[in-house]
């Protein structure tokens, strides 16, 4: 049986994936890893996570190193960067999946609640590309994807700051794709509906609300962080290379 190493092939490449100690990070990390990938993985708390990608990165024969700090402060997005390209020599690939899920409800939430979640959400999405950026426009190449969320489509319920983050990130992906397609840089987003992740888990398997939500998903189950891996391997690859300033959204067929 072939590997997805065997299919897509990322040797020589270097990424740089946010919030990539855990959940879906982890398995675009490890997903990047098994295809030849040297991988930056940036976290804020959790440094025994993060030492764990990385001993598991060492297992595909690949560089993996890791950077602590919060990128939605301008300045630490900004050495985070120029430490991989210091370390790698080049960032071929950002990917933007720093994020956080908090309820809130419009009313009720403080200016801190709604401004915690667009900074963390969005606010290190445009840190990152803005000093990423320059540097794929000197080797006029890169690939960017944008983690957003099938929510972004639908709206949803007591989490009008999220829903408004990861809308904001469609939109920005769009936006950037038209600037520096003659760069040959693609950006492109993924949204996905639920995922199984520590983020979500406790919301999800409380008060029956997994089997609720299962009846709305045609495919009938919930979605693993390694399913969006696989798309973000895909868009990182050179098998997306027409595809520029779409969002992929992946739901198992639900609306």
């Amino acid at each position: 049986m072939s590997s997805r190493k065997d299919n897509v092939n990322l040797s020589g490449k270097n990424a740089v994936i946010t919030g990539g100690s855990r959940g879906i990070g982890r398995a675009i990390a490890l997903r990047f890893g098994e295809a030849g990938c040297n991988v930056m993985i940036n976290y804020i708390t959790n440094e025994e996570a993060a030492s764990e990608v990385l001993e598991s990165l060492r297992y595909f024969n690949v560089e993996g190193i890791s950077f602590k700090g919060d990128v939605s402060n301008p300045e630490i997005a900004k050495e985070m960067i120029d430490k991989a390209v210091e370390k790698f020599e080049s960032i071929d690939i950002l990917v933007n999946n720093a994020g956080i899920w908090e309820r809130g409800f419009i009313g009720e939430m403080d200016y801190n609640h709604w401004r915690r979640i667009l900074r963390t959400n969005l606010d290190s999405a445009f840190n990152c590309c803005n000093f990423a950026v320059p540097y794929m426009k000197r080797q006029k190449s890169g690939k960017i994807i944008n983690i957003s969320s099938r929510s972004a489509r639908k709206g949803e319920e007591g989490s009008s700051a999220y829903v408004a983050s990861k809308s904001g990130l469609i939109g920005f992906t769009r936006s950037i794709a038209m600037e520096v397609g003659k760069y040959n840089i693609n950006v492109n987003c993924v949204a996905p509906a639920w995922v199984e992740s520590d983020m979500t888990k406790d919301y999800l398997h409380k008060e029956n609300r997994e089997k609720e939500i299962l009846k709305t998903i045609p495919l009938g189950r919930i979605a693993e962080p390694e399913d969006v891996a696989d798309i973000a391997l895909f868009l990182a690859s050179d098998l997306s290379n027409y595809l520029t300033g779409e969002t992929i959204f992946l739901s198992g067929g639900a609306i």
